[in-house]
C-alpha cells in the first residue's frame, strides 16, 4: 500500500518578500535621487547657454540696425541686476548711455527700453556678478569683484560689448555672470570686451 505524497509548497516567505521588496525601493530611490540631480544640472546648463544667447542677440541687434519702434541705429544690451536674480532684460539703449533705465525689474515696459524680460525657473538663479574672471571651479568673484548690476550693451558697427556695472561708469575688460541652482552647481558666462562670449562649466 502506498503512503499519500506530501505536497511541498514552493514559492517566497513572507521574510524573502519583504527583503526583496525593501532592496527594489532602495534601488529605485537611488535612481529617482540621481536623475533629478541629472535634470537640474542640465537645467543649469540649458540656463547658461540661454544667457549667452540673450546677450549674443543683444550684439546682433547692436549691429545690424534693429529698430526699436521710431529709433533707428539703437544700441541694444542684457541688463542683470542681483536684486533680481530670477530673471535678466534684454533692453534697447534708447538715450545711448549704455545703462538700462528702467526702474521697474518684475515688468517689461517698452517705454524704457525692455525689448523683453527672461524669467529663471527650476531653482536657478543668478549667484553672482563679477568684473573680471574667475577662477575654474570658483562659485564666487575675485575679492573686489563682486558687483550688484551689469549691463552689456553692443552699439554699431562694431561687435564689441560695452560693460558697465553699479560702481560709476567705468567700462572692464571682462565680466562674469555666476548661475547656480539650489544643489550647489554653478555655471559661469564670461563676456570680453571684444565680444568674445565663453560658457564655463567648471
Amino acid at each position: 500500500m502506498s503512503l499519500p505524497r506530501r505536497k511541498i509548497n514552493t514559492g517566497f516567505t513572507l521574510v524573502e518578500l519583504l527583503v526583496t521588496i525593501s532592496i527594489f525601493v532602495i534601488l529605485t530611490g537611488v535612481v529617482l535621487f540621481s536623475q533629478s540631480k541629472f535634470n537640474s544640472t542640465i537645467l543649469l546648463t540649458n540656463l547658461a547657454y540661454d544667457t549667452a544667447l540673450t546677450i549674443r542677440q543683444a550684439q546682433t541687434y547692436g549691429i545690424n540696425i534693429k529698430e526699436f519702434g521710431t529709433n533707428q541705429f539703437v544700441p541694444y544690451g542684457v541688463h542683470f541686476d542681483i536684486s533680481a536674480n530670477k530673471s535678466f532684460i534684454l533692453f534697447a539703449d534708447t538715450d545711448s548711455n549704455n545703462l538700462f533705465t528702467g526702474s521697474d525689474l518684475a515688468h517689461c515696459v517698452s517705454a524704457v527700453g525692455c525689448v523683453n524680460r527672461y524669467n529663471i525657473k527650476s531653482g536657478n538663479s543668478i549667484v553672482a556678478l563679477c568684473k573680471g574672471e574667475v577662477l575654474a571651479g570658483g562659485k564666487i568673484c575675485k575679492t573686489g569683484d563682486n558687483i550688484i548690476k551689469l549691463d552689456v550693451v553692443f552699439k554699431r558697427p562694431n561687435p564689441d560689448a560695452h560693460m558697465i556695472t553699479n560702481i560709476g561708469d567705468t567700462e572692464y575688460t571682462v565680466a562674469t555672470i555666476i548661475l547656480g541652482n539650489s544643489d550647489g552647481n554653478v555655471r559661469k558666462v564670461r563676456i570680453q570686451s571684444n565680444g568674445l562670449i565663453q560658457i564655463d562649466t567648471n
